[in-house]
């Protein structure tokens, strides 16, 4: 993961002078890393000692690590050979090419390999996302369902209270939140861990409070770009990390996964006669 990324995917877990300085990084990296730590701080409106823990809380040693990492990343910048173009739709290729290359990075496969094995003996699945994220988990839901698996899923936050209250320890509930801070999420998982259920989470922000509540949890990358039309790079990333996650648990049986899809495929074809 790189420089930026890894600072985006921190940013919920800063404090109010640390996101200053992280802000300043992600918008002008280049200019920041010509800057004095006097000169930094002055910029971001924060104190000196604000620029070394800020440093230190995204994984570095102080401030001259934080400037060679400024420089390794604008280096690196420099030599990715991208498809040449100054369209929209080249600048958006480009953004999607760099998030989905984080995250690759940052995907851990023996995690990946945990997480599927527990989908793949949950007798039932629970689904709990709100707003946003529940795009990603419609998506999750018919995909698992197309697999043969009983799955439960409203976008209604009520409702997943109501579904967490009715877990068991052979379930699993598979919880997404892009900021890794939705309280309505965290707390329904909470309820169905009383049942004692096993957890899995989906979040774009390392060290946000969703990760620290399952029992295993996978990071998306959480680069920003910054638009007032938006992105819509977290989303797409998280479903990279779930079609990575898909793949993996079809592996652990084939030839059952396979003939299962085919039962759901004929059930849709027969709706075409």
């Amino acid at each position: 993961m790189d420089l930026l990324a890894t600072i985006s995917s921190y940013f919920p877990s800063l404090s109010k002078s640390e996101k200053k300085v992280a802000q300043l990084i992600l918008s002008s990296p280049d200019e920041v890393e010509n800057l004095s730590i006097n000169e930094l701080a002055l910029m971001a409106g924060v104190g000196e000692s604000t620029i070394v823990r800020f440093a230190r809380k995204i994984g570095l040693g102080g401030f001259q690590d934080l400037k060679i990492a400024l420089v390794k990343y604008q280096t690196a910048q420099k030599k990715v050979d991208y498809d040449e173009g100054d369209e929209v739709k080249d600048e958006i290729y480009r953004q999607f090419l760099e998030s989905l290359q984080d995250t690759r990075n940052s995907i851990n496969q023996n995690q990946i390999d945990q997480a599927a094995e527990m989908i793949h003996q949950a007798e039932h699945i629970y689904i709990f996302a709100v707003g946003t994220s529940g795009m990603v988990a419609m998506q999750l839901s018919n995909r698992l369902k197309r697999l043969g698996k009983f799955v439960e899923y409203g976008p209604d936050g009520q409702l997943q209270s109501i579904y967490s209250t009715l877990t068991k320890p052979s379930d699993l509930v598979i919880a997404i939140s892009t900021s890794g801070n939705t309280k309505e999420v965290i707390q329904n998982i909470e309820l169905a861990q009383e049942n004692g259920v096993k957890v899995i989470t989906i979040t774009n922000f390392i060290n946000a409070p969703l990760t620290h509540v399952g029992d295993l949890s996978l990071v998306a990358s959480s680069k920003m770009f910054y638009s007032d039309a938006g992105s819509f790079a977290a989303p797409i990333n998280q479903l990279y990390l779930l079609d990575t996650l898909l793949k993996t648990l079809v592996e652990l049986a084939p030839e059952t996964y396979h003939g299962i899809r085919n039962l759901t495929n004929q059930a849709l074809m027969k709706r075409l006669d």
